[in-house]
């Protein structure tokens, strides 16, 4: 019975079981979520039997592993198949010999892997709006092998792999660095949000999935190309992150349209949503980098918080370039709110009673997800940001109701410009 285990127990009798048993990249492009609620549920120090049961709720969704075509036993043959999920097993395989020869040692595997070989695989770490990177922080912070594999397994499938190099290589900028003013993320962004050269890319309406429309349209791809350039990295990586930690904030909560007239709730972007946990995984692996001295390269850090940048600007792009208006996250009530974070959390556990959207479960994991993130960027970036991070995590938990910018039918709209 879970009731009478230790949650970390059922976290990796679980997660051992998904990884045996259930396919990364499933069917459709669809993923494997399974790995990365048990995770969410471990850092919230969740109850045994909520494993159990979201697990149980998942696993009937998720296809198994099927065969590779061939098996992948050293580089050549790993560099010849990436970005292939025909070979997801392969690359399964592969990496967990790989975990043996680095006698376990599952940091030095990934950092090996990550900035070495032919195509390193930190072109494909921000996938799927940087889901490899999301299980790669969360098996450094949970000491867990497994999901450092499963990282690289996905960053090694990654469809966008060569498109994410391309526009991460400065020899494919179309501006020479000497003739270029770099700039802050903000400011950056302010000049994306006017460009017609990003006018109609999107034109079946927003989502994540649609990224392919601008890597397709040439001066969409020299756009972004020339804003990933611009991003001013002089005063180091961590400051880039700290920049990115309050932006990815306002993109969540305040780009929906303002409240007044009979407008709609506040709509809240899941893919927008998103961004606070890469920047936050981001900020997990640059320091795992910096410490004992892992990686030694300046370059490598920069080329981390830089590819960060590029999925900010193609998530914004995706979601159609909303308006930002900080003063969406200002209010007298948030101005009164004392109360601590265990209080944000229960608000999130418990949903909005009667308002659960069909279909939804009130104890939404992706919502959760997001609540640890601006938790963990707060503990990191408070000092200097005061309570953003905290005025962000109240207002999702109490203003939540379901995810937008999936593109669906009579969705509720963020604030975009005609």
């Amino acid at each position: 019975m879970t009731e009478t285990q230790e949650p970390r127990v059922v976290f990796d009798r679980l997660l051992a079981k998904t990884h045996v048993q259930h396919a990364l990249v499933q069917p459709g492009g669809r993923y494997n979520e399974i790995p990365s609620a048990l995770a969410t549920l471990l850092f919230l120090d969740e109850e045994p039997c909520r494993f159990q049961a979201t697990y149980d709720s998942m696993k009937g969704e998720m296809a198994p592993w099927g065969p590779s075509p061939r098996s992948i036993a050293d580089e050549e043959a790993k560099s010849q198949f990436l970005g292939d999920d025909r070979f997801q097993r392969a690359f399964m395989t592969y990496f967990s010999m790989e975990n043996g020869r680095f006698a376990g040692n599952s940091k030095a595997l990934a950092i090996s892997h990550l900035f070495s070989g032919d195509t390193p695989l930190i072109y494909g770490l921000f996938s799927g709006i940087g889901r490899p990177l999301t299980l790669l922080s969360d098996g450094i912070e949970l000491r867990t092998a497994i999901l450092v594999m499963e990282s690289l397994t996905l960053s090694a499938v990654a469809d966008f792999m060569e498109p994410m190099r391309e526009l991460l290589t400065p020899t494919h900028s179309p501006t020479p660095t000497n003739e270029r003013r770099l700039l802050s993320p903000e400011e950056i962004l302010h000049r994306i949000a006017y460009d017609g050269r990003l006018s109609g890319v999107m034109k079946a309406g927003p989502g994540f999935h649609g990224v392919a429309h601008i890597f397709a349209h040439p001066p969409a791809r020299a756009a972004v190309a020339e804003y990933v350039a611009c991003l001013d990295t002089r005063g180091g990586p961590a400051l880039v992150l700290q920049q990115l930690a309050a932006l990815s904030v306002l993109l969540l909560c305040a780009t929906h349209k303002p409240p007044g007239g009979g407008q709609q709730p506040a709509a809240f972007d899941l893919y927008l949503g998103r961004l606070p946990t890469c920047v936050n995984s981001a900020r997990v692996l640059l320091v795992m980098m910096l410490e004992k001295q892992w990686v030694e390269e300046e370059s490598h850090k920069v080329l981390l918080v830089r590819a960060l940048w590029l999925v900010v600007v193609l998530v914004y792009i995706t979601q159609l370039r909303p308006v930002i208006d900080g003063t969406l996250l200002v209010s007298k009530e948030l101005a009164e709110e004392r109360r601590g974070w265990e209080c944000i959390f229960e608000k999130g556990r418990g949903g909005q009673a009667g308002l659960e959207p069909e279909g939804k479960c009130s104890h939404d994991l992706s919502l959760m997800r997001v609540l640890r993130s601006l938790r963990e960027l707060s503990k990191a970036y408070g000092t200097v940001h005061g309570r953003l991070y905290f005025h962000a995590a109240w207002k999702l938990a109490n203003q939540w109701r379901e995810w937008t910018g999936l593109g669906r039918d009579r969705e509720v709209m963020l604030n975009i410009r005609l």
